[in-house]
């Protein structure tokens, strides 16, 4: 973002400062930055740093099941999904929204893709359907 400093330096002071967790940009969603941008966060916050403990990264903003597998390909496993949007605005309920979030990690693990791990899992179906297809609205904000 544009606010006067790199955000690779705040995630280094951040992290000087005992920071648990920091939000370092998402590269999907309505709060992302390039992928460049965020692999050189995540190297800030994870990297060799004078025996400092990492930092564990945050990912928000317009996440939803659907984008899921990128999240986890450029960040790896050790991350925070924050997806009120996509967990409270699924259709079926919040219930359900979480459900499908974790189908979507569960998918990604094992080696699915969403397609597939979703014909055996109504949550994650209903949440590819929603966010995905444009004739049933999808492709929307879940946050709206």
């Amino acid at each position: 973002g544009d606010h006067g400093i790199s955000m690779k330096v705040l995630a280094k002071a951040s992290r000087l400062v005992g920071v648990d967790q920091l939000h370092i940009g998402t590269v999907v969603g309505k709060m992302s930055e390039s992928e460049e941008e965020v692999l050189e966060n995540l190297e800030a916050i994870r990297g060799p740093m004078y025996g400092l403990r990492p930092v564990l990264p945050v990912a928000s903003g317009g996440l939803h099941p659907a984008l899921v597998s990128k999240l986890l390909k450029v960040f790896g496993v050790d991350l925070v999904i924050q997806a009120g949007g996509g967990i409270h605005g699924h259709p079926l309920g919040t219930l359900s929204g979480a459900r499908a979030m974790r189908q979507a990690v569960e998918a990604t693990l094992e080696g699915y893709s969403l397609e597939e791990y979703a014909r055996g899992h109504e949550e994650l179906a209903t949440a590819l359907k929603t966010w995905l297809e444009p004739e049933a609205g999808g492709a929307r904000d879940p946050t709206n």
